[in-house]
């Protein structure tokens, strides 16, 4: 395998007996054990003993169970869907093996928050040989823009190392160049990255421009607020599924999309699981036979990408029918108490089109009724399949309708959220014990509602005679980029400004009426968020982020982002500290019932920073006023968030203390802004603990059932649309999505079909003869359980376990002489990359699987191996401003080179110092 173009390497030839960090080296006693190498080595090469394995250096306690150590509660930082409890066990300064939630027993009341392969692998993203271990310059790069620039050297510069001081004050020199001259609408933060500390100093200096995004919510960031059916997981009002304990009262568990066996890999599938014990029959939607789906004994529905509103129309059709035909299907009194637009009856006051849902579906304004053999020929699924759904869902079974967000992120899912509920509305699916519709999305997976123990703000009690801090963050700049034209908007120099695209404490679209602006982008600041792999469009990016004059990164591995900046700042992981305060959810992540309250394991290793005193040191150089900007040590507001975390009461609706704290407490902890107080458990138990776990059981006062208010008294309980009621004609969605004009048309307040850009019907060069274009075969990407996002991609242990393939249909692969384990080409007119091919019977023919978030591999043919799924797609985006993630086509062909080592025999290539 080729070395990645432009990046020197230094091979480690031997390892020390121990690893120590710098800040523990100097003046240690322990000076004789060698530090690795100063650059970063290929992992497979190091090992214990120097040889074979991947371990960083000799962790004589992975052998030894006798030796003493302390086990410490640390986060499981990435975001997946799981946020399980991970204990690290720390001897002399070193993780030297990782527990799970073992604090309580493992039963119905307190289940355990069990880690997945991801988590219990984490502390190799610590210790791991992929570690950036110092400052890094590419040395083709000066401050002071212009010839000093060489934009088109990144990605394949070299580097230098430098030091800290040497960093500080090239990027403190370069920004106060840029913000003098262009001003805050020069800078863009490429992602939301794990904190705020980048905004933090940003905001004071004078802004940056933000972007608004729909790339995980996709179609349901848009309107669902306005819909009534708060859609958007987690936001105000938007518990709209039940509780764990429900789950196990439904008869019927249906799943579209979606796949928490791997992307929520702790509780959420063991919930659904207790709920199959209960007797639920499962049902999975989709283009694969997946392993949630496998787990369950699901009924599985075929489906191709993009096409799930053509299947919720046609079984919307059929249960119309089936009304018809004997009756006893549909819930009219829901309907009818509970939702405006189904029908010509039920229009809202002033309609703008005198249309409904229902007669749409008949084909009474197209002449296409929208029948189960429509559907068919368009999502692939069974007339048998279309109409056994529209009987299931009817309303005397008690359904559970959960749906992943990946078919909404699709060209042409503008009305899928709207369909969906379209047809749960019909079955009358919301507010009753077993019936519920919503998202199975993120730690709120399969066990929704509002929190019941949560973690408190960051800030001294009141009454302590602390003052709260100032906000000193405002973003001043009025600029939002919408992400898919994000990288495009840098090239180009000019973008279409919408405003903002939702308001999410009521659902409120701000959406303006469209406006063309210039930009000028000189600076990109990312942190942690590997924005050149999450964000679309890949090779677009790649051009961005050379056309500017700076690009800094902070993160703790070189990213595929990190490669194309101009200086990388080594940054501290969460679990090394006293680290980063800025976002609670990495300390104090939970689910609705737990909370964890995690520490710091280790001190930074080798020169790592916390992002707080990077951005703290950058301040007092561009002469901010840090204290202002710093009011508390990170020690302190970690105490705060302990100190103000707030429990459920006895009567399931008040709120008080969690954490007892007692004056001696107060004493020995030494933190300003504490007070006395009762709660349900001692600083110390919680802090040496890491998690509380409020207990249920059947029966109890803390279930919940979304909408169970609102369906009782409507009136008296409105959903946040402009009706009070679910909208199954919303005019503010067509509102905004004329707003923003992509459609071209104007698109029905109710759901309709929306021929899919890049989807099923583009794979044909003619869609009457079925004759197959160039890109046959669709592509989705899955979340997977070697990577969170695009994290974990280096990891040796998970590169071990989990290869990096495109999963494809067996007939199609013979189709095209490939075999299991082959090494494929994946292309079309944006990109390019190569994979080894995995061949199953559970996939849809003609459809792929291309799992989310892998990291770009540079070989000296200009071809990536392991390459990212957003090489493949564009910059395109449908009626909703949505870029088609999971509506991507594409060509594979068996690649000429085959002696490509698997993703584990690789290495790890790093920039190195000669």
């Amino acid at each position: 395998m080729a070395k990645r173009r432009g990046c020197s390497m230094t091979m480690v030839k031997k390892v020390a007996d121990s690893v120590v960090t710098r800040r523990a080296f100097v003046g240690s006693a322990s000076a004789a054990a060698m530090l690795l190498a100063a650059g970063c080595a290929p992992a497979s090469q190091l090992s214990e003993t120097g040889e074979g394995s991947s371990d960083v250096a000799a962790l004589p306690a992975d052998l030894d169970e006798s030796v003493d150590g302390e086990w410490v509660p640390v986060p499981c930082w990435m975001s997946c869907g799981g946020k399980c409890l991970l204990k690290a066990h720390v001897v002399d300064g070193i993780v030297t093996r990782v527990k799970t939630d073992d604090v309580y027993e493992d039963t119905l009341e307190t289940f355990q928050n069990r880690g997945c392969p991801r988590g219990r692998s984490q502390r190799k993203h610590i210790f791991g040989a992929d570690r950036l271990k110092y400052p890094m310059k590419r040395k083709g790069w000066m401050p002071g823009g212009g010839e000093n620039v060489n934009g088109d050297l990144r990605g394949r510069d070299e580097w230098e190392r430098i030091s800290w001081d040497e960093a500080f004050d090239y990027i403190a020199e370069e920004m106060r160049r840029i913000y003098d001259t262009y001003g805050g609408r020069s800078v863009i933060r490429a992602n939301f990255g794990r904190g705020i500390a980048g905004s933090k100093l940003l905001g004071p200096l004078g802004g940056f421009v933000p972007f608004e995004f729909c790339d995980s919510y996709g179609t349901n960031f848009m309107y669902t607020g306005n819909l009534g059916g708060y859609f958007n997981h987690g936001e105000p009002g938007g518990w709209s599924t039940n509780d764990r304990l429900d789950l196990l009262k439904t008869d019927y568990i249906i799943m579209q999309g979606g796949n928490p066996a791997w992307a929520s890999g702790g509780a959420p599938m063991f919930h659904l699981w207790r709920a199959k014990e209960a007797g639920a029959q499962f049902v999975y939607i989709g283009p694969e036979c997946n392993l949630t789906a496998t787990t369950l004994d699901a009924k599985w529905i075929p489906l191709r990408p993009g096409t799930d509103t053509a299947f919720l129309l046609a079984a919307a059709y059929e249960m119309l029918r089936l009304e018809e035909e004997r009756g006893d299907i549909i819930d009219w009194d829901f309907l009818d108490r509970c939702t405006i637009g189904f029908d010509a009856d039920h229009m809202p006051e002033g309609a703008s089109v005198n249309e409904n849902i229902k007669d749409y579906i008949l084909g009474a304004y197209d002449n296409v009724p929208k029948t189960p053999e429509w559907a068919s020929e368009i999502c692939g699924s069974s007339v048998e399949d279309i109409k056994w759904y529209a009987e299931t869902v009817q309303k005397n079974n008690k359904c559970t309708m959960l749906f992943g967000y990946a078919p909404s992120r699709c060209n042409g899912a503008e009305n899928l959220p709207q369909i969906m509920e379209t047809v749960a509305c019909m079955g009358g699916h919301h507010g009753k014990e077993g019936h519920a519709c919503g998202p199975v999305y993120h730690f709120w997976a399969t066990n929704d509602g509002p929190a019941l123990v949560e973690i408190g703000n960051p800030e001294p009690a009141e009454g302590s005679g602390v003052a709260a801090p100032i906000d000193l963050t405002p973003n001043l700049v009025d600029d939002a980029i919408l992400s898919n034209y994000l990288w495009q908007a840098v090239n180009e120099g000019h973008y279409t400004w919408f405003g903002t695209v939702v308001d999410y404490t009521d659902g409120t679209s701000l959406i303006q009426k469209a406006e063309e602006r210039d930009i000028d982008i000189r600076m990109i600041w990312t942190d942690y968020g590997n924005s050149l792999t999450t964000r679309g469009n890949t090779n677009e990016g790649i051009k961005a982020f050379r056309k500017v004059d700076f690009v800094l990164t902070l993160d703790y591995v070189f990213t595929p982002t990190a490669q194309y900046s101009d200086i990388v700042l080594p940054a501290t992981t969460p679990w090394e500290g006293p680290g980063y305060e800025d976002q609670a959810s990495c300390f104090n992540t939970h689910n609705r019932e737990t909370l964890y309250i995690s520490r710091w394991a280790v001190a930074p290793q080798f020169e790592a920073k916390s992002d707080r005193e990077i951005v703290e040191t950058l301040a007092g150089k561009l002469g901010l006023d840090t204290a202002a900007l710093f009011p508390y040590t990170t020690e302190e507001m970690h105490a705060y968030r302990i100190a103000n975390a707030t429990v459920v009461q006895e009567d399931g609706e008040t709120f008080g203390p969690l954490v007892t704290i007692t004056q001696e407490d107060i004493d020995r902890l030494g933190v300003k802004g504490l007070v006395p107080q009762k709660g349900k458990i001692s600083w110390d138990e919680i802090v040496a603990n890491g998690i509380y776990h409020v207990a249920r059981k059947k029966g109890d006062n803390l279930g919940w059932i979304a909408y169970e208010d609102f369906r009782r008294d409507p009136e008296g309980n409105p959903r946040a649309s402009a009706s009070g009621k679910i909208e199954l004609f919303c005019q503010a969605k067509t509102d905004m999505l004329d707003r923003l004009g992509f459609a071209g048309e104007s698109i029905p307040p109710y759901a309709t079909y929306l021929r899919p850009l890049h989807g099923y019907e583009d794979s044909f060069e003619d869609w009457a003869s079925k004759k197959k274009g160039a890109y046959p075969l669709q592509v989705f990407n899955s979340h997977y359980l070697r990577r969170a996002h695009s994290a974990f991609d280096t990891n040796v242990w998970l590169r071990e376990a989990f290869k990096s393939p495109v999963f494809m249909n067996a007939a199609d692969a013979a189709e095209r002489g490939i075999e299991n384990g082959d090494w494929v080409r994946v292309f079309n007119e944006s990109g390019e990359f190569v994979r080894q091919a995995s061949v199953v019977d559970t996939m849809m023919p003609g459809c792929v699987d291309v799992p989310h978030g892998s990291w770009p591999e540079w070989s000296e043919g200009d071809i990536s191996v392991n390459g990212g799924p957003n090489l493949l797609n564009d910059s395109s985006v449908s009626a909703g401003a949505q870029q088609g993630y999971n509506t991507v086509l594409c060509q594979i062909e068996k690649y000429e080179n085959q002696d490509i080592l698997p993703d584990a025999e690789r290495p790890v290539i790093m920039p190195g110092i000669e």
